[in-house]
């Protein structure tokens, strides 16, 4: 009977510390779960939109990065969408239509692969497409765009800004671009080097009072 007594609080002990390591080993595997990379989406009519297109499941202000990133060709048009943060992670990006919502900005720098946009009818005062080097066209006429800088793009063939708020543009390193809508904007010079000078393509449009001018100061 003296030797029973001993047993009993060690067979105790030996339960306790089993169950409290097995309690510490699930916590340690949940703890290395990883954690699902993702992108905030601020705008609640871009974030429905990619819903609809089953890009995302729910309405939470972010969606996840696998969905995402191998996307080719993105339609958002007519979506109501005024903000489109979060279009750099779509890294694989070739052709975007936002045309007809209400962005004011539209920041595509980190979109390296594209190589087409389609953003008429907006509200925007600029777009930023530095660093695309293979982009070849951009639609934006009817917006508000006061500055464009294309300069990067050497690859453009079609830019089309009519019915903006342009001062100034300087195609001059765009050799490429063969097709050119320029109508109704403020400028009256627009920057362009000695062959385009010679020869301006056929498809390009400017208003009568405009001129194609060397330097435009």
């Amino acid at each position: 009977m003296k030797n029973i007594k001993f047993i009993l609080p060690i067979f105790v002990l030996l339960s306790f510390n089993c169950s409290t390591d097995g309690e510490s080993s699930i916590e340690n595997d949940n703890q290395r779960q990883p954690v699902a990379a993702t992108t905030a989406i601020p705008d609640i009519a871009f974030e429905n939109a990619l819903i609809e297109l089953n890009l995302d499941d729910v309405q939470d202000g972010k969606v996840l990065d696998s969905r995402i990133a191998n996307v080719k060709n993105l339609t958002l048009e007519d979506k109501g969408i005024s903000d489109l943060s979060g279009i750099g992670k779509f890294t694989n990006l070739e052709n975007l239509n936002v045309r007809n919502n209400l962005l004011t900005k539209l920041d595509l720098s980190d979109n390296s692969l594209l190589k087409f946009i389609w953003a008429e009818d907006n509200n925007l005062t600029g777009i930023d497409v530095s660093g695309l080097s293979i982009l070849e066209k951009i639609g934006a006429d009817r917006n508000g765009l006061t500055q464009i800088t294309v300069s990067n793009n050497i690859a453009l063939q079609l830019l089309n800004l009519s019915e903006n708020e342009l001062l100034s543009i300087d195609v001059s390193n765009n050799n490429g671009l063969t097709d050119f809508n320029i109508v109704d904007n403020p400028l009256n010079c627009i920057l362009v080097n000695q062959e385009q000078l010679d020869a301006p393509p056929v498809d390009w449009t400017k208003d009568d009072e405009d001129s194609y001018a060397l330097d435009c100061q």
